[in-house]
Parts: C-alpha cells; structure tokens; sequence
C-alpha cells in the first residue's frame, strides 16, 4: 500500500523509515544518506522501532529547498545530482 493510499484513510502520526522515502519519492537508500548528510532528521525510536514525524520530514524538505534556492547560478553543483536513489 502507497503512502497516498494510507494517507486517505487517516492521518499518520508517525512514520515508519520505508514511508518516509515514499513520501519523499526516494528510495530507503537515498533516505539513509540523506540522514547522514542531516538532509533529514534521524527520528527517534519507541522500543525497537524508528519512527519520524511528517511535519519533521516536511520542515527538513522545506529548509533544503530554500537552502538550494539561494545558490547564484542554475549551473551550480546540485547535491541531489549524487544522491540517486
């Protein structure tokens, strides 16, 4: 079941780390990395299970983008271009 799915039938509270990449629309992988580069927050964990908040991941997204948006030339380096999924 797709994140869209899951999000018509309730609002998600906490989201697990395979959810998270798919409301990025990337893969876990590329999470992970984005996590070790701090492009993502790391969570927190209940029990053994890790978890993160969407408006977490959507204020993480949100600095990036502004953070991106402020470079003087298009042709500047990308720090998406070496991180495919």
């Amino acid at each position: 079941m797709s994140h869209i799915e899951r999000s018509n039938r309730t609002t998600q509270l906490a989201v697990s780390r395979a959810t998270a990449a798919d409301m990025l629309d990337i893969s876990t992988s590329t999470f992970d990395k984005w996590i070790d580069l701090g492009w993502m927050p790391r969570g927190f964990k209940i029990g053994g299970l890790r978890r993160w908040y969407p408006e977490d991941l959507h204020s993480y997204l949100h600095a990036l983008v502004e953070t991106n948006s402020t470079l003087e030339h298009e042709d500047a380096e990308n720090p998406f271009d070496y991180a495919v999924g």
